[in-house]
């Protein structure tokens, strides 16, 4: 009655105030929206005298929702809980999807009147009430019976559960997913009253029973006081149990009673043992009748379409499949995710990387799946589920599946499943449309898709298979998440999903996100047959090292897959993937409500975004990679994308080479235009990466004011601080410099959450102190001590951290150095786990006692809370106020990291713009923002970004990334390998050492950008910070930057003004919190303590305590260790004796020499922190129970202690002694996870623990007296070892620790052991943290041998040594036996190798090829770029190459290659193809990772990707990449060049570079008029689209430069040729001796041609216009080089036609690389001299202050023709800072000589450069031949005149910005005719810049890759043969 009147009233206008609590005839609910204390006064018949009843169940909640209402508010009409259901969503979708399956016998046909059975808009407990309420009413089960089925225990792999109840549990599993999440729910049906506590155990639940029946049960002990003597128990309830009273009976029901009395109802195990359907079961079926094994194709990874078309990338392959595949693990990465959001990006997008995980923050914690791993589990069980409203066999027909990840095996059985089982027939549906189609094909698809599933069930199919198998040519696949989200949810909308299996087989997903999404969005199963396909191919190709099998590598990458999901569901607490799958744990960033709506119902979305147009666009897109439309040729293999790693070309990084280099630049040199460059960069950079992106400020709003009333740039900068990276992330001297830098400012620094040493607290001589004012306390409590707390400005808890929100982390042993264990107080050489946040901070209630201990901890110190932006972050927020704390930090997803695996780095999280948004709006609304300072960190860049972080409601602003970019950081994104090769991410010594970053650096960084964020402020009318926070009505969306991506993403949410939702409330922070910390106990203890604290006097107080007494001691800790520091006071100088019920956190960072002796009980957290203090607690003296088995400590304690002494006389409950770090405890028993994550310190159990004891034990010893022999079972033995205690200095230690326990507590438990010690010796199991004890054992050893050291009897030399030769040489040998050593050595060997350096040991020369492959194999790339030296080629010597033309170098041998590809980093950020490096973006770091690996047919293929001509550039070009190169900042950069002309030559000499024509032409012609390298690029682009190209050149041969202008001895010109060859074999026409405009028509070579593309150089030499300068024997440099390569090449120089310098005496005016040609062409000649004049001053050894990297370097160099002219003369031919004042001649004319003068140059007051001629300084040299190589004016001009074509000022071809079209229509340029003199890579990138803008335009689309060799998108919609008025069928022609 009350469903079906609560189903009226929701559709009535009375819905929002109408509530029906209850109608039960059995229990009466008061509920009300009252504090507890008003309560009694609202209720009054509670308070009558004859109110009885059997139970009372009371529930008061601490309000984290802002906006309590009726049916939000604990339902309590059979269950009230307190927790977090995680599961809900997906739960209230399985439930609304059964409602289809639903019969009952009790119901009968009024079952529909109950529909929807979990009624719309409750909360997690009004749902749970729901379904529970169904289940006890139909009358099959009974509560608790039914509590059983919705909450099961951990019983997946729990050996030590009865089998009866596995079985229960597997057939409850069966028809119900557990309702999951940390909850203790209560419950009761008026005859029952009992309690259920999740699975994990983390919420508290204790009890006690009195000797007069009656039992009170809460979260906490004390909640009501009961007389000691009558209380007979005192327990807990324990992780998964039921407390359970039934008041017929009037007993209470043993857990174990009644969960084997339900098991035993019926015989669950037969019914599962013949109706379950296991997977391998099915295998072996099918195999019978049909074969099953994966058909693998025979095209390669680089060729294989398939994988173009579903998006694959090189970057995917190698960061993220191949280590799963090889390691078995998941990629790390670091640094954070500074890419676009798939909403942002141009380049296109998977579906699921819309998708942001979310995760457990505040409200529910985060699961270990490792360390916790007996709480997961992965099996599911598939397939039409049995009526949940009986019991019987059936129920148990269904597939279970161990994993959701299926094998292609398993995928082709279950396809054939009626093969195995009859009645179980499977159908696979086609989720593929034909291209013709177009876009609208794709909902249509979908549309199809989901009507073929619906009558699929219809027909009585089981197993529906959406498969993409289809895809081809022809046709497009759907995103298989579409497919699968979409026909979830028409099923369960149709109430027909709980009928069927639904599988899916896709080539789309690969990554852990992809699988976990769909799950998510209800995928029972899914077969990524794609990856696995290419994991064959991968074994078949050899790529992975080791010569791992098929079998093996397929086991990693399930293992990865599976790993990598339960680490997915952990973080939000989930435990099992049944609860998991359809809980759609995700929040859509950038997918519009269309999609959502129908395919994702219920997910926020809260930008809208992308529709079904465009996620069609983006399919077509991938398609048209793997079948394009048009064919082009293009080097085979997957394209790059930029996605991970910054590549030109590719998606936009925040942090890109120009702003690294920028930003350094201006804080080194204090650069206010580097550092405006850098601001202006990095907007440009945002507007496709981020939202903040897309807007602007609205200056026509505002009154500007001037800038001199703007607050000051000292005040503003207090409000900045830097991140939280710990000292171990990284390395110490980043860290202090950090810290000192933000001390100055008067901002603030942060610890991380490594801790920090006392001693950075000191002042330094020069006023500095490197203390970090933030000390932050996360969950790994590393170095968390009562005087760390107490020397802070702020406590920020960690909750999350933005790159990998929900999850811990690990500090691996090799990485844990002496200082860095001193510091975390731990032990070096072990490794240390960071656990998720799920000890003290996994609750609200729990998060508010961690801030009140803390603030007592340090009351001056402010409390902050580090969230990460998600959906629903506001309410959590605002919760996290009402808690009292001091301070909000919103971090953004995109934040740094040292090291997280790339799921979490690029999926979880979301802006901080929304969270921001959401977080101000939420606190404005609720009238808190004014009690709270909010801050927000992520990306934070400029003063623009920290302008709209004001503007949207932060008042302070965090920068991590940026400062360390600052110091030096240049994004080498290798943290977690500990390579940093500039010492900021390292610890290693070596590497450390080439920190250079100063605080100064630091501090100009954020003076530039307070003083941006001032001009910001001063014209939007803002003189001060407080007057501009959370303004976001000054914000607007600029339209202009909309590109068909972005063009429906609304962002009005984020931008809603919260000061206008509610006028009148304060914006920003304008009064304190109150923490009512006058009314603390501690008060009296600092009173009292006086003589303790002043004079070091002993203090005894007594008091009486309750539980709402919290913290008790810490503040008096807080003052002990600020006057005592870490030392404390002496031991038990302050005792301090309580009775009763201590409250949360007693004795929580108890300072040294606080002794706190507990008579009473207390709750969770006691000794928390503990610092050296000593607790003792004991049951009150007139106790009757026994104390060893009653449980006297509540949950967590001992968190993070990292000294002192516990002695607990009774049993602790969960997780005792977690993370303890050095602090000694004895107790008489605990529950489970005991000593977890442990890292120093002795416990001593003197009784049994619960289950997975040790787990993420990596330090201290724990003893455990197993009277029982249980205690093996219980042990997590991931990480230590069980053994004896038999070292008499243990045993020693062990007997004392207990006689102590005795002593303190008088534990009979004790006395007995004590008194039976020798007997029960052996009981003791010693458990031992295996990387501890080697640690131990190395420490032993050094002692030892110091110890020996010291020990030799030290005599006096003279005595000692003898006078005496011995008898025989030998005979010393044999006395004293050497080992042979590094110093062993004899001095003669030692002096040998002094003077023969070059020759090798013996034993390396001698080596064989099979130890030279083996010590290659060994090659570490790693850490390469430190061990190996760089190798350049090898010249030939001087005097013998200028007797020839030949090359003048050897290319480098492949082993020798092999060590220089070693040396490249494979830098997250490749400067070397950056604008400062390689023109071309040629992908080095891929090309010699490929050369290193030995693939050198593939490192072929990505270096012709983007370089037609490496044989080219690898011997002529100057490499500026190398002068880019990161490893060029400390050491020699990598020898690229090398590599890339190996690379090239080795394709020629193994036939790979044969001629490839492309299979059809496009019947457009195209003339190129020049064949230089820009030229020869165009041509060669140009036919591999297909077109028909002509090459024109005016000279003889075709090469123009590359031929005749560069000499022979620098490239050969037969490789010039051959190239010429090979192009005209693939279709190129050239034609000679056409010199267009002088002797060829050039407007009929326009009307003859579709395009024309000028290539023609700039020609035009520039001229030295002096007296004589028509003299004979005067040349331009280039006449001289090209008559000379003429004359070679002709005739080898017989005939005469070129300037012979034979004999005579050259001078060379001008520098560079035409210059040195001149001279080593003379010297080939014989000249008599050569000089060579440059007007300019000799550049300095190394870099300037006004060069810096990555700029090219300007240093003085020698080139080879210096060299020859130094052999041979014995002198540099170079003369600097000379002026030729006139040519000198003879009486004939003939040139004798030049006149010089020496010339100084000098800055003016402007800073510009200026030239004197220095006086007397004048010189004549002698010369019979002058070349003039002074560089280029721009192109001829008489082809430029005959096309019309119009030049710039500097008489270069004048073209667009960017492009390459001419005024003239059809007419294009490109090279140094356009843009000026540069070298031949820019001539190569020119001409396929040029090329693809011509494809473009005759085609309107081009698949020609530009820089970086990746395709630039143009969103142009393909064609359709559908008809639809309503949906368009092109977004938008182009971006």
């Amino acid at each position: 009655m009350r469903a079906e009147f609560s189903l009226v009233l929701r559709q009535s206008s009375l819905a929002k105030w109408f509530y029906v609590c209850s109608l039960s005839s059995k229990n009466i609910v008061y509920k009300g929206q009252l504090s507890p204390p008003q309560v009694y006064n609202y209720y009054h018949d509670l308070n009558h005298v004859l109110y009885t009843s059997h139970f009372a169940l009371v529930h008061s909640r601490f309000s984290t929702n802002t906006f309590p209402s009726w049916d939000r508010a604990q339902p309590l009409r059979w269950a009230a809980h307190n927790g977090e259901i995680n599961t809900v969503r997906g739960n209230k979708n399985w439930m609304r999807a059964r409602e289809g399956v639903l019969q009952s016998t009790h119901f009968g046909a009024e079952l529909d009147l109950l529909y929807p059975i979990i009624e719309n808009g409750g909360s997690d407990s009004a749902a749970f009430d729901n379904v529970l309420e169904l289940l006890v009413v139909n009358g099959v089960v009974t509560l608790p019976e039914a509590i059983m089925m919705l909450i099961p225990e951990a019983w997946q792999g729990n050996e030590q559960m009865e089998p009866e109840k596995v079985a229960f549990y597997n057939w409850a599993a069966c028809l119900q997913e557990p309702w999951d999440g940390p909850a203790l729910f209560a419950f009761s049906d008026g005859r029952y009253c009992g309690a259920n506590l999740d699975r994990n155990g983390l919420r508290p639940c204790r009890y006690i029973v009195t000797n007069e029946d009656i039992m009170v049960c809460a979260s906490e002990v004390g909640a009501i006081y009961i007389e000691p003597e009558t209380v007979v128990q005192k327990g807990r309830l324990k992780p998964g149990r039921m407390l359970l009273v039934d008041t017929v009976e009037g007993r209470i029901v043993d857990d174990k009673e009644l969960k084997l009395t339900t098991a035993r109802r019926q015989n669950f195990a037969s019914w599962l043992e013949n109706n379950l359907l296991r997977l391998p079961n099915i295998v072996k079926r099918v195999r019978r009748t049909k074969n099953i094994d994966p058909v693998i194709d025979s095209v390669t990874l680089s060729t294989d379409p398939v994988l173009l078309a579903f998006g694959y990338t090189v970057e995917q392959l190698n960061l993220l499949m191949l280590p799963m595949v090889t390691n078995g693990k998941e990629a790390l990465g670091s640094m954070g995710n500074d890419a676009p959001l798939a909403c942002m990006g141009t380049q296109p997008r998977l579906v699921y990387d819309y998708f942001r995980q979310l995760f457990a923050q505040v409200t529910n914690p985060p699961i270990d799946p490792i360390r916790e791993s007996i709480v997961m589990s992965l099996e599911a069980y598939v397939g039409p589920e049995g009526n949940l409203l009986e019991m019987k066999p059936e129920q148990c027909h269904r597939i279970v599946l161990p994993s959701p990840v299926l094998t292609m095996e398993e995928m082709n059985a279950l396809k054939n499943l009626r093969l195995a089982y009859a009645a179980w027939v499977s159908r696979t549906i086609d989720i593929t449309f034909p291209k013709v189609e177009g876009l609208l094909g794709y909902e249509h698809a979908l549309n199809r898709v989901c009507a073929e599933a619906q009558q699929a069930i219809d027909e009585g199919i089981k197993v529906i298979i959406l498969s993409d198998r289809n895809i081809g040519p022809d046709r497009v696949p759907l995103s298989a998440l579409v497919a699968c989200g979409g026909v979830h949810h028409f099923l369960v909308l149709q109430k027909k999903r709980a009928k069927v299996a639904l599988l899916i087989e896709t080539g789309e997903a690969r990554e852990v996100h992809h699988l976990c999404v769909l799950v998510g969005y209800g995928a029972d199963g899914i077969c990524p047959y794609l990856v696995m396909e290419v994991i064959h191919k991968v074994v078949r190709e050899g790529l992975v090292k080791d010569d791992t099998d098929l079998a093996t590598l397929m086991k990693n990458y399930r293992k990865a897959t599976d790993d990598g999901i339960l680490k997915v569901m952990s973080k939000m607490g989930i435990s099992t993937l049944q609860s998991y799958k359809g809980a759609q744990i995700f929040e859509a960033l950038g997918l519009h409500n269309n999609v959502v709506d129908k395919c994702f119902t219920g997910t926020a979305s809260r930008v809208q975004g992308a529709t079904f147009e465009l996620l069609a666009m983006d399919a077509f897109e991938y398609h048209e990679r793997g079948w394009p439309s048009r064919q082009t040729i293009i080097p085979p293999g997957m394209p790059e994308s930029g996605e991970y790693h910054w590549r030109d070309g590719g998606e936009a990084h925040v942090n890109d080479p120009v702003g690294i280099a920028h930003l350094q630049d201006a804080v080194r040199e204090k650069n206010q235009s580097a550092y405006d460059s850098y601001s202006r960069n990095a907007y440009e950079q945002i507007k496709s990466v981020t939202l903040r992106g897309l807007l602007d400020f609205d200056y026509a709003k505002a009154t500007p004011v001037p800038i001199d009333q703007v607050e000051p740039w000292n005040e503003i900068v207090r409000r900045f601080v830097t991140g939280a990276m710990s000292y171990g992330s990284i390395s110490m001297e980043a860290h202090s410099t950090l810290a000192i830098a933000m001390n100055r400012l008067g901002g603030k620094s942060n610890t991380g959450e490594g801790g920090e040493d006392a001693e950075r607290s000191q002042i330094l001589s020069n006023g500095d102190t490197m203390r970090s004012a933030i000390k932050q306390v996360a969950s790994g409590r590393f170095g968390v001590t009562s005087n760390y707390l107490a020397d802070a400005d702020e406590l920020q808890i960690k909750m999350a951290q933005g790159a990998k929100p929900g999850e811990g982390g690990e500090l691996p042993g090799h990485k844990v150095s002496v200082s860095i264990a001193r510091t975390r107080h731990s032990t070096a050489g072990v490794g240390l786990i960071s656990p998720p946040p799920h000890h003290d901070i996994y609750s609200i209630e729990d998060l508010k006692q961690l801030i009140y201990d803390l603030k007592c901890s340090n009351p001056r110190s402010r409390v902050s809370v580090k969230l990460v932006s998600e959906v629903g972050v506001g309410i959590v927020a605002s919760g996290v106020v009402k808690a009292k704390a001091d301070h909000v930090l919103i971090s953004g997803h995109d934040g740094g990291t040292g090291a997280s695996r790339w799921t979490g780095i690029k999926y979880a999280g979301l802006p901080w713009e929304l969270g921001l948004a959401e977080t101000h709006q939420t606190l404005v609304l609720n009238d808190l923002r004014g009690r709270v300072i909010v801050q927000t960190d992520g990306q934070i860049r400029t003063g623009r970004d920290v302008a709209i972080a004001c503007l949207l409601g932060a008042e302070e602003w965090g920068f991590a990334t940026t400062p360390l970019i600052a110091m030096g950081c240049i994004m080498m994104r290798k943290c977690h390998l500990n390579t940093c090769p500039v010492g900021i991410a390292t610890q290693d010594p070596e590497l450390r050492a080439k920190f250079a970053g100063q605080p100064e650096q630091v501090i100009n960084f954020f003076y530039y950008v307070a003083e941006e964020l001032r001009g910001v402020m001063a014209k939007l009318g803002f003189r001060t910070i407080n007057e501009m926070v959370g303004r976001s009505d000054m914000l607007k969306v600029d339209d202009s930057l909309r590109t068909p991506k972005t063009q429906y993403l609304d962002l009005s949410a984020v931008l809603k003004p919260a000061w206008q939702m509610r006028p009148g409330a304060a914006t920003y922070r304008v009064r304190p919190q109150d923490h009512k910390l006058y009314i603390r106990l501690d008060n009296k203890f600092i009173d009292e303590s006086e003589p303790a604290l002043n004079k070091g006097l002993p203090v005894r107080i007594d008091c009486d305590v309750v539980n709402t007494d919290r913290a008790l001691g810490t503040s008096l800790s807080y003052k002990v260790s600020k006057l005592y520091g870490e030392e404390g006071l002496p031991k038990d100088t302050i005792h301090i004796r309580m009775k009763g019920s201590a409250g949360q956190s007693c004795g929580a960072f108890l300072a040294s020499g606080i002794t706190i002796e507990l008579e009473g009980d207390a709750n969770d957290y006691v000794g928390k922190g503990l610092s050296g203090g000593r607790l003792i607690v004991y049951p009150p003296k007139n106790s009757k129970f026994k104390a060893e088995v009653n449980v006297i400590i509540g949950n967590v304690c001992l968190y993070g202690a990292t000294s002192g002494e516990a002695f607990v006389r009774g049993v602790a409950a969960e997780r005792f002694a977690v993370r303890n770090s050095g602090a000694n405890a004895v107790v008489e028993g605990c529950g489970d996870h005991g000593c977890e994550y442990m890292t120093g310190g002795r416990v001593v159990v003197l009784g049994t623990t619960g289950r997975n004891f040790a787990a993420g034990m990596s330090g201290g010893i724990a003893y455990v007296l197993d009277t029982a022999h249980t205690f093996a079972s219980k042990v997590n033995m991931g990480m230590v070892e069980l053994g004896k205690v038999d070292d008499p200095r243990e045993i020693a230690a062990l007997r004392g620790l207990i006689e102590d326990h005795r002593h303190y507590t008088g534990s009979e438990v004790a006395d007995r052991v004590l008194h039976d010690f020798h007997h029960l010796l052996p009981l003791f199991v010693r458990v031992m943290p295996l990387d501890y004890k080697q640690v131990l054992v190395e420490q032993a050893v050094k002692a030892k041998e110091e110890k020996l050291r010291h020990s030799v009897i030290d005599l006096v030399p003279s005595r000692t040594a003898s006078q005496v030769d011995l008898a025989s040489e030998h005979l010393e040998e044999v006395l004293h036996p050497k080992t042979l050593s590094h110093d062993s050595l004899t001095p003669g060997l030692k002096s040998r190798h002094s003077y023969e350096s070059s020759v090798p040991d013996l034993e390396d020369s001698m080596v064989d090829d099979s130890t030279t492959k083996q010590r290659l194999a060994k090659l570490d790339k790693t850490r390469g770029f430190m061990k190996y030296k760089r190798l350049g080629e090898a010249y030939r010597p001087p005097r013998k190459r200028v007797k020839d033309w030949k090359e003048i170098s050897h290319r480098l041998t492949e082993t020798e290659l092999k060590f220089q590809t070693a040396r490249c980093m494979d830098c997250g950020v490749p400067f070397c193809q950056a604008d400062t490096g390689c023109p071309i973006s040629n992908i080095i770091p891929k090309w010699n990772d490929l050369v290193f690996k030995g693939q050198w047919r593939d490192a072929l293929n990505r270096l012709l990707l983007t370089n037609n001509f490496p044989e080219f550039t690898g011997r002529v070009c100057p490499a500026p990449c190398e002068g880019a190169c990161v490893l060029g900042i400390n050491e020699q950069p990598v020898g690229i060049k090398s590599i890339e002309c190996a690379i090239i030559d080795k394709g020629f000499e193994m036939g790979w570079m044969a001629p490839n024509p492309p299979p059809s032409r496009t019947g457009k012609k195209i003339a190129i008029i020049g064949s230089g390298p820009a030229g020869l690029a165009c041509a060669d682009q140009l036919n591999k689209a297909g077109h028909s190209v002509t090459v024109f050149d005016r000279n003889d041969r075709m090469g123009g430069l590359l031929m005749y202008g560069i000499p022979n001895m620098k490239l050969d010109k037969a490789i010039v040729q051959r190239r010429i060859d090979l192009m005209e074999a693939e279709g190129i026409n050239f034609v000679p001796n056409a010199n267009i405009g002088v002797d060829v028509d050039a407007q009929a070579l326009v009307k003859a041609h579709d395009a024309v593309v000028i290539c023609t150089g700039a020609t035009w030499p520039r001229d030295l216009k002096i007296p004589n300068r028509q003299a004979p024997g005067i040349h331009f440099a280039m006449e001289y080089l090209q008559l000379n390569t003429a004359s070679l090449l002709d005739s080898e120089h017989k005939n005469g036609n070129y300037i012979d310098a034979k004999g005579k005496d050259v001078i060379v005016i001008g520098g560079g690389d035409t210059g040195n040609d001149c001279i080593g062409t003379a010297m080939r000649h014989g000249a008599k001299s050569v000089t060579n004049f440059e007007l300019l001053p000799q550049p300095p050894a190394s870099r300037g202050h006004d060069n810096p990297w990555p700029q090219w370097p300007r240093i003085f160099r020698t080139d080879y023709g210096h060299t020859e002219v130094a052999a041979h003369f014995g002198n540099d031919p170079r003369e600097y800072c000379i002026s030729t004042r006139d040519f000198v001649v003879d009486e004939d004319g003939k040139l004798t000589g030049v006149n010089t003068v020496r010339v100084e140059w000098t800055k003016d007051s402007g800073g510009r450069w200026k030239m004197e001629e220095v006086p007397d300084s004048d010189k004549f040299f002698s010369a019979h031949l002058v070349f003039l190589a002074l560089g280029f004016l721009g192109p001829q001009g008489e082809l430029l005149k005959a096309l019309g074509v119009k030049q710039d000022a500097r008489s270069n071809i004048q073209t667009p910005s960017k492009k390459y079209s001419t005024n003239v229509e059809g007419i294009f340029a490109a090279g140094d005719c356009r843009r000026g003199q540069s070298l031949i890579v820019w001539g190569i990138n020119e001409g396929r810049g040029a090329a693809a803008e011509v494809d473009a335009w005759l085609c309107q689309n081009t698949r020609l890759p530009t820089a970086g060799g990746i395709k630039q998108r143009r969103f142009v919609a393909p064609p359709s043969n559908l008809i639809d008025g309503t949906t368009p069928l092109a977004i938008k022609v182009e971006a």
